[in-house]
């Protein structure tokens, strides 16, 4: 039997709580763990940029910097710092060769069609401190000396600017032979008139009246196939030279447009990728332009590439070569991204831009710090017109110059290293490979431009040259300055044909080169080994004395020396007529005379002994029957050229 105390001494079964507690309960937990989620996102701001479905993507920062100003943090100005003053775009040394159109201006779709030759200094940004007797003094981070290895990276920095704004400028002259040579039509039309009245007409009839007479002596020796050769000879010259002084322009214009085939190739291989998605317009006028921009006004994106050849050329090689550069010096670093991908096909977000994955702050802040220091070609019209307009600008891009620092330094202390001074000798090593960089990739591009220019020259002369030339080539024999003259200007035409092509390829390599991933001394590497070879393939010294002596086509088209010029000169100094083991003199010639040569050489020598040994046996024997067949056969056999018959007896 059971002891019925035990129930009064166990406990009470335990009794289970209300709904509405329950309910508290579990709503209390929630919220706990809620205020924590909050908490690690507030507080943590790498993981918070990356999660939040608000703000702009790296993409964006990187594309559509404008839009996302809004999202950096109020910076304040340190007390002994201040932010760089934006540059403009025609200022410093490279600030010469800074001439885009105005329509490139206006639209300002790569970086120097935007901002010319702006931006690219290294200002150091939180090297000095305050001491405690209130005087700017240098950081304790900062190394020594950090002022004079800034100030030489700024120099080395400025000296490829100017290097590859030199470059930029020659290949638009190159490039644009009808604003190039406008100047010229004025030129070529008055100089071709006045020569043509003055020398041509006048001592043109001298020469005619000279060729006459030439006729009529040549008339007397029967001698009709010259005769009908220096006709039609002073035919030719008289046609062309009238129909070069009759249309000068149009001469040199046509033959502008068969030099500017090849630098067609240019649309097709360099392609800047600022300009995807916008329209693609040629020889656009102002007003067809703003009648353009105006239908699309709806559409903020809408853009129109008015850029020739030229200018792309330039934005390219401007945003490669020192765009690029100038984020290692300033950042430390160049940029690097890595897009998401997805069956080998890039994700996009719902606005239709690919997603990034991992963006350096390089690629994410690069521009917008670059355009914090630079007025573009629109902000620097605006501030010539108005001082109040300029201190507006300068005062706004100095504080977002400011408040990206400020997010630098948050995000990437080691950028911010590099941007306060703290490794100011890796600047100057930087810039020190920026300027080898600019000087090996402009050694073969300027070269290629000035050939490309003197071959556009070269015909312009030629063409007021011509009633000259063409006075004194009437007679046949004295054209030799007119041949020399056609074989210069057919050497130019070759040689603006195959640099033209060349100057293309080479840009288009270069940007390739530089666009990978390899390391940077590589690449400078890479590019000065390919100016070498585009020097040793092209030979521009040769074609240039090709050019200017009058040499024929195709020496100038393969860039060697002909073997006949050798001869020539090697005659020259050893002496002219020098006779050969068989008594011939020994004449300059091409393939053809050396195969005669070769062809003599098997013949046996004549010399004045077996000849006079020859006439002796004749002369002594006379009469002797058969004398003279034998020395006929002899003399035939032996292949000498002369036969010598004896005399018969009177």
């Amino acid at each position: 039997m059971n002891d019925p105390s035990a129930h009064d001494l166990a406990p009470p079964p335990p009794r289970r709580p209300g709904p509405l507690k329950r309910a508290l309960r579990l709503t209390s937990r929630l919220l706990v763990v809620l205020a924590a989620v909050a908490g690690a996102l507030v507080f943590t701001p790498g993981l918070a940029g990356a999660q939040a479905d608000e703000g702009c993507t790296d993409y964006e920062w990187h594309n559509s910097w404008t839009q996302c100003l809004e999202e950096l943090p109020e910076a304040q100005e340190l007390p002994c710092e201040a932010a760089p003053q934006p540059a403009s775009p025609d200022s410093g040394m490279a600030g010469w060769f800074a001439d885009p159109s105005n329509l490139d201006k206006s639209e300002g779709i790569g970086t120097y069609s935007a901002y010319g030759y702006a931006g690219y200094q290294l200002p150091m940004y939180g090297s000095q401190e305050m001491s405690i007797g209130g005087q700017c003094v240098q950081g304790v981070s900062i190394p020594n000396g950090a002022d004079t290895a800034n100030a030489l990276a700024n120099m080395e920095f400025s000296l490829s600017v100017a290097t590859v704004g030199a470059a930029n400028s020659m290949r638009q002259a190159a490039w644009e032979p009808d604003t190039m040579w406008g100047w010229s039509n004025d030129f070529m039309e008055q100089g071709t008139e006045v020569l043509y009245r003055q020398v041509f007409t006048v001592f043109g009839a001298v020469t005619v009246g000279l060729i006459g007479i030439y006729l009529l002596w040549r008339s007397k020796q029967a001698d009709m196939n010259n005769a009908i050769t220096t006709v039609a000879w002073a035919a030719l010259i008289l046609v062309l030279v009238t129909a070069v002084v009759r249309w000068p322009v149009k001469a040199a214009e046509f033959t502008d447009k068969a030099l500017t085939i090849g630098m067609d190739l240019s649309v097709v291989l360099i392609a800047d990728d600022a300009a995807e998605g916008c329209a693609r317009e040629d020889d656009l006028t102002q007003a067809e332009y703003d009648r353009l921009k105006e239908a699309n006004q709806a559409n903020p994106n809408f853009c129109i590439d008015t850029r020739s050849a030229a200018v792309t050329a330039a934005d390219t090689v401007s945003s490669q070569v020192l765009y690029q550069n100038w984020l290692r010096t300033m950042l430390g670093q160049s940029e690097e991204f890595t897009y998401e991908k997805r069956g080998g096909e890039v994700v996009e977000d719902d606005d239709g831009n690919p997603v990034v994955l991992d963006a350096n702050t390089a690629y994410k802040y690069g521009p917008a710090l670059f355009a914090a220091q630079a007025f573009s070609w629109q902000e620097n019209q605006e501030a010539e017109g108005s001082p109040t307009v300029r201190d507006r600008l300068i005062s706004e891009k100095q504080e977002t110059w400011q408040g990206l620092v400020a997010q630098i330094q948050t995000e990437d202390p080691e950028a911010f290293a590099n941007i306060s001074g703290q490794r100011a000798w890796e600047r100057t090593g930087t810039g020190f490979l920026a300027l080898l960089t600019a000087i090996f990739f402009s050694l073969f591009d300027l070269t290629a431009s000035i050939l490309i220019i003197l071959g556009f020259m070269i015909v312009r002369f030629a063409i007021v040259a011509l009633p000259i030339i063409g006075t004194i080539a009437l007679l046949r024999p004295a054209g030799g300055p007119f041949k020399r003259l056609v074989n210069t200007v057919l050497g130019a035409i070759i040689n603006v044909a195959i640099f033209s092509l060349a100057a293309v390829i080479y840009v288009w390599a270069s940007g390739r080169i530089l666009a990978t991933a390899m390391p940077v001394w590589l690449q400078v590497v890479m590019i000065g080994l390919l100016g070498v070879a585009a020097w040793l393939l092209l030979r521009p010294g040769r074609r240039i004395a090709g050019m200017v002596g009058g040499r024929g086509p195709s020496e100038v088209l393969f860039a060697r020396r002909s073997d006949s010029g050798d001869k020539d000169r090697d005659g020259d100094r050893s002496g002219s007529g020098a006779p050969r083991s068989n008594g011939r003199p020994e004449h300059a010639g091409g393939p053809l005379h050396d195969l005669n040569r070769q062809v003599e050489d098997f013949k046996p020598g004549e010399t004045a002994d077996n000849i006079r040994s020859i006439r002796d046996q004749n002369d002594s024997l006379p009469g002797q029957p058969g004398g003279g067949s034998r020395s006929e056969s002899t003399s035939s056999a032996g292949g000498g050229g002369e036969v010598f018959r004896p005399a018969g007896k009177e």
